[in-house]
């Protein structure tokens, strides 16, 4: 039976939906596109899970959706699904945090995880803490070279190793921002973050809005696929998070909704769930070699089949759910 890992209650209820390796696989890599590629990923997928098959589970305890196995991406995964890398300059979560930060400037070293190409820590650092105070943990090998050339402490490890023994009882601040959907291994994470907290140190977490993505995978959008996306959070479910680590819930907030963008992105995702139909003519365009021109005429595709996601959009309108992309929460430790 699935266990939650936030609150640890028993789902007993019926799985959201099932997805096999295959599909998964299909989601990142198109077969059509490269057979060789979403083999050895539809192959690495089902390692990860230890079965061929992934289920979403709700916990009607705290609220968190969670995919189970709740096994999380690896740096082969990531590898395979996603070899190239962007990291968008400016975030809602950023100005958010940026607020409280310029009210309660942090004490001690601050750390981020996922940094990037640093663009959040830039605005950081030097303004609110030194750069010798600013630790940045980062993967990809690109983006950590980018850190070390402006001047912070970059490290390929896991917050949980050995490597952070040193910043016991150092840290002011935590920015989680797209990172925390990622995660497996909960309790360990909290364990250690309580180890580095300093007391009355704050976390600010963001993650994309589960409203949002659940009407996507509702109406025909793409589905927030395993093992990249693993967890789904509600203001409940951050709220039991932070009772189990001793973290007092400071701030929630969920980015203003809006119509421009949302109708951007529902008609590009829309094309890219027809895309894994293989043999429709979405698929066909997107196995092409990567172009502008395919580019464009993907674009054209999605705009010649936009009217037909009108559906879609008047459910939106008459959504009672906020739909804005984020939801950002500044949770304090106990001090």
């Amino acid at each position: 039976m699935a266990a939650c890992p936030v609150c640890k209650n028993e789902c007993s209820e019926p799985p959201v939906w099932t997805v096999s390796d295959r599909e998964a696989a299909q989601h990142f890599v198109l077969a059509e596109e490269s057979a060789e590629i979403h083999r050895k990923l539809r192959s690495h997928i089902g390692a990860l899970w230890g079965r061929d098959t992934c289920e979403l589970m709700n916990c009607g305890q705290c609220e968190l959706s969670f995919a189970w196995p709740f096994v999380a991406g690896d740096g082969a995964f990531y590898n395979l699904a996603y070899p190239h890398s962007a990291y968008p300059e400016a975030r809602w979560e950023f100005e958010q945090t940026l607020s409280v930060l310029q009210v309660q400037p942090p004490e001690g070293h601050v750390l981020e995880i996922g940094s990037g190409f640093g663009h959040f820590l830039r605005r950081v650092s030097p303004t609110f803490v030194s750069r010798d105070r600013v630790v940045a943990v980062e993967y990809n090998d690109r983006a950590r070279r980018r850190l070390l050339d402006q001047g912070f402490l970059a490290l390929a490890e896991d917050f949980r190793s050995v490597a952070f023994d040193k910043y016991k009882g150092q840290l002011g601040a935590v920015f989680l921002f797209q990172v925390l959907e990622h995660m497996d291994r909960l309790d360990e994470a909290v364990s250690r973050l309580n180890e580095l907290l300093r007391p009355g140190a704050s976390l600010f977490i963001a993650v994309p809005n589960r409203h949002l993505i659940d009407f996507n995978e509702a109406h025909g959008a793409l589905i927030d696929m395993p093992p990249n996306h693993i967890s789904r959070w509600s203001e409940a479910s951050f709220r039991a998070l932070a009772k189990r680590a001793g973290w007092t819930t400071v701030d929630f907030r969920v980015q203003p909704f809006r119509w421009q963008k949302f109708l951007a992105t529902d008609a590009v995702y829309a094309h890219m769930r027809r895309a894994q139909a293989g043999g429709s003519l979405a698929n066909r365009v997107r196995s092409w070699p990567r172009s502008k021109v395919r580019r464009a005429v993907e674009f054209g595709l999605a705009a010649a089949r936009s009217p037909l996601r009108l559906p879609a959009w008047l459910a939106a309108a008459r959504s009672g759910e906020p739909l804005g992309e984020s939801v950002w929460v500044h949770l304090r430790a106990a001090d």
